[in-house]
């Protein structure tokens, strides 16, 4: 495919979403401090220890199969096929599981990624106040996403990502999709250096019984320098993104290999964020990666966890 018709059939699913969306209509809400009712906002979880441990600062660095969810251009930087499984351990029992699959050439890739967020059994009661539940019942959210990245030049690539979203509280569900589109840009004469922007959750409104929500629809700029100093590479990464309900957000990481074995430190901040430091470490070797990141909850409510096992056939 040309580079020409490659623009033109992102440009035309962009603007097509934007209609059918009616994302026109509600732009004055990303803009307002007063934040409007949002459903579905497991999406803005980060997948993957390594960009967790990195504070969430990856779309500009991401090179790996959870480019599906990071930044959809990416996948085509997956030489062969990655599978990246993903394992998110919350609060209180709740559980992010995602599998995450690529396959590239350099010029262009395609991706999948599957999972969802899974919160156990909870307390069923009725209107009658009692010392014990009358039982228990599932809630989830499950995902699906599909990626497409292309090269668009020598210094940039861009992708787009489609997801189908089910949402399931006791006998109650609703279904919706997204859409994701990002971009990279990497110099040629400084290759050093990438910046990245994405466009995340864009999509109609959700109903969900009687209440009618917005996605969380999120914008993304991120920054990142790499540099290698004798047998040490050095990752410096930034990103600053903004939801339609929450003010914007900051984040920085740090990452330094030697060898086989990263080190990796985090920082995310914002007034409404549960977790603001993390850090973390990874193993690579020949075709396997084993990424873990840990994250403490503000306020004593425990430790976010993540870890990750990644194949590249």
């Amino acid at each position: 495919m040309s580079f020409k018709k490659v623009v033109f059939v992102v440009l035309s699913v962009f603007f097509l979403c934007i209609k059918s969306s009616g994302f026109a209509d509600g732009l004055s809400d990303y803009f307002n401090n007063a934040s409007p009712s949002v459903g579905m906002s497991f999406l803005k979880i980060g997948l993957g220890a390594r960009a967790v441990s990195l504070g969430g600062a990856y779309s500009a660095i991401v090179k790996d199969a959870t480019a599906v969810y990071w930044n959809p251009g990416a996948v085509i930087y997956s030489d062969g096929m990655d599978v990246n499984f993903n394992h998110l351990s919350l609060m209180q029992g709740i559980n992010y599981e995602f599998v995450a699959i690529s396959t590239g050439d350099g010029n262009q890739g395609f991706g999948i990624g599957f999972g969802g967020l899974f919160y156990g059994g909870m307390e069923l009661r009725d209107e009658r106040p009692s010392v014990e539940p009358s039982g228990t019942f599932d809630a989830y959210n499950f995902l699906v996403k599909i990626s497409y990245g292309h090269r668009l030049g020598s210094d940039f690539i861009g992708g787009v990502s489609l997801a189908g979203i089910i949402e399931k509280i006791y006998v109650y569900s609703a279904s919706t999709y997204t859409v994701d589109f990002g971009l990279r840009y990497s110099p040629q004469v400084f290759k050093s250096v990438a910046i990245s922007l994405n466009v995340n959750n864009l999509g109609p409104k959700v109903i969900f019984e009687n209440e009618t929500f917005r996605l969380p629809f999120t914008t993304k700029l991120g920054l990142s320098y790499s540099r290698k100093i004798r047998k040490t590479n050095i990752i410096l990464c930034s990103e600053v993104l903004k939801s339609i309900d929450t003010p914007i957000v900051g984040a920085f990481g740090i990452e330094t290999n030697y060898s086989f074995v990263s080190f990796r430190f985090g920082y995310n901040y914002s007034k409404v964020n549960a977790t603001r430091l993390a850090g973390g470490m990874g193993i690579k070797y020949r075709f396997l990666s084993i990424d873990y990141s840990f994250s403490p909850y503000l306020l004593d409510l425990g430790t976010k966890q993540a870890f990750s096992v990644s194949f590249d056939f």
